[in-house]
């Protein structure tokens, strides 16, 4: 059977920054540039993607296209039972950020559906948490399923399974309208911005560096990990989506789009978003440190909010915004869920037989129970506790596996020579004492730096029984799980 490829490599390119620019580029990259020094995070951040995230894409790229197969069985090509531990593990974790990523686009969906009349009013925090979560005072309480997110939930499964439902040839045609949209989108949320009282104080904030704060070592913690998380470094997205490469494709121009494209999502973001959180400052006589913050809140509180209050154009502007958010988080869903679906088929090839339409049918509804999860009156903090068990905690550690791997074993000289038999620029011996040595070193230093911020114990006030039932456990099953199937046996294809 002839392996199926991307119609163009301009098409990989378009879905690998689908994947990569996403939610987080969005709502958590505008306010890490405030916390830690405007100008000065993104000196650090454009630094560490120059020395640090495009040699890392590229290694990825490379690995993906020359393996030529899905993450299980790349890795343990290279790495044997580690090797398909690790990307054992890998999927596990991509299930367990498919389940309230979805949830998340649910939301995006129900308030894309409310921008026409502005339900939300100049209470977006209330109409948030009662009317469309209608959450509970305490996270041990389920209090029942919010009719808002399931609708929401299901808008957003029926998105994701008509996008990839034909394989790639409908995620082609879908990242043909879904990567440009976002800027183009943001960009008219940004032409509206400068038209607006405080949106150059609010661009001070984003922009102007704090050179001072280059010294403190949060500064560089904070530019790695959004480095990391922004591009999905790490997350075995970018390989599973450069195996339908051709073998000759240029891996360094395409890593460079790449990076150039999710770069780009960020810095528009941030410029439309804090232009408007400046304008609302002035707007309402309080300072713009009260108004910027971080992740759910910024997306569907505080931006929601500074929309309603603008002085024309509220409705339109706020149809923008949340077809900017649906578009980002689209892309990046379909990308895990492609990912995991080709895993699965490899792995286990009874399911493989089914009809493409059939196979990835059977996956969403699977996700979508799993995602009924979080969509209780205590979803969202759910979602919390196992965002921040399995990403903030256990992410290193699979990083750094396949850091080891790539580096020691396969070994990454061989890698490095077949990138450079398809690009003009040759990379030389800095990018193997990169993988081997300088990146894995950073990834370590990065998680020990978290060690003890917040006592596991009571992380987010949360009870024990919380914190283990949603953080812990999980963690735990993912561990075992990708253990026992690292010794599976698979057979070969013929």
């Amino acid at each position: 059977m002839q392996k199926v490829v991307w119609s163009s490599k301009w098409v990989f390119i378009l879905a690998a920054i689908g994947a990569a620019a996403g939610l987080g580029n969005l709502w958590r990259f505008p306010y890490m540039v405030y916390e830690n020094g405007g100008g000065a995070f993104l000196f650090a951040y454009l630094l560490i993607l120059l020395v640090i995230g495009i040699p890392l894409v590229m290694m990825e790229v490379a690995f993906g296209q020359k393996s030529q197969t899905e993450v299980v069985e790349a890795f343990g090509r290279v790495g044997k039972w580690f090797g398909r531990f690790v990307g054992w593990f890998l999927i596990a974790m991509l299930c367990a950020l498919a389940g309230y990523y979805a949830v998340i686009l649910g939301w995006g969906f129900d308030f894309l559906y409310l921008s026409p009349s502005l339900a939300w009013g100049a209470d977006a925090q209330n109409y948030f948490h009662q009317n469309v979560l209608h959450l509970t005072e305490d996270g041990s309480v389920w209090g029942g399923f919010s009719k808002p997110v399931l609708y929401g939930l299901v808008a957003a499964y029926l998105a994701v399974y008509f996008s990839i439902f034909k394989g790639l040839k409908s995620v082609g045609a879908v990242v043909k309208w879904t990567v440009p949209l976002p800027f183009l989108l943001l960009a008219i949320l940004l032409v509206n911005t400068m038209s607006l009282e405080g949106a150059r104080e609010g661009f001070a904030y984003f922009f102007i560096p704090e050179w001072g704060k280059l010294t403190e070592v949060k500064v560089w913690r904070d530019a790695l990990s959004q480095a990391f998380f922004s591009m999905n470094i790490g997350f075995a997205l970018t390989v599973l989506y450069a195996s339908f490469n051709k073998q000759k494709t240029n891996i360094v121009q395409s890593a460079l789009w790449i990076a150039l494209g999710d770069v780009a999502v960020s810095v528009v973001a941030g410029f439309a978003m804090f232009g408007t959180l400046g304008w609302m400052s002035v707007n309402q006589g309080i300072p713009i440190e009260e108004v910027v913050q971080s992740g759910v809140t910024l997306a569907f509180v505080t931006f929601p909010t500074a929309l309603a209050l603008l002085p024309f154009g509220a409705k339109f502007f706020a149809v923008i915004f949340f077809l900017a958010i649906l578009t980002l988080g689209i892309d990046s869903m379909f990308a895990v869920l492609e990912t995991i679906s080709a895993s699965i088929k490899r792995q286990f090839r009874w399911f493989g037989k089914f009809k493409n339409e059939v196979s990835i049918g059977i996956i969403c509804a699977i996700f979508f129970c799993w995602s009924l999860a979080f969509a209780g009156g205590n979803g969202l903090y759910r979602l919390d506790i196992i965002d921040h068990f399995f990403f903030t905690k256990t992410f290193y550690f699979a990083a750094v596996a396949q850091l080891i791997m790539i580096g020691w074993l396969l070994p990454v000289d061989d890698l490095r020579q077949y990138i450079n038999t398809t690009s003009k620029f040759q990379l030389g011996r800095w990018f193997n004492a990169l993988i081997k040595f300088f990146a894995p070193a950073v990834l370590i230093f990065l998680y020990i730096s978290t060690l003890g911020e917040n006592g596991e114990g009571n992380y987010g006030g949360y009870s024990d029984e919380m914190i283990f039932s949603w953080g812990i456990l999980p963690v735990v099953i993912a561990v075992t799980v990708s253990f026992l199937l690292a010794f599976r046996s698979v057979p070969k294809e013929k």
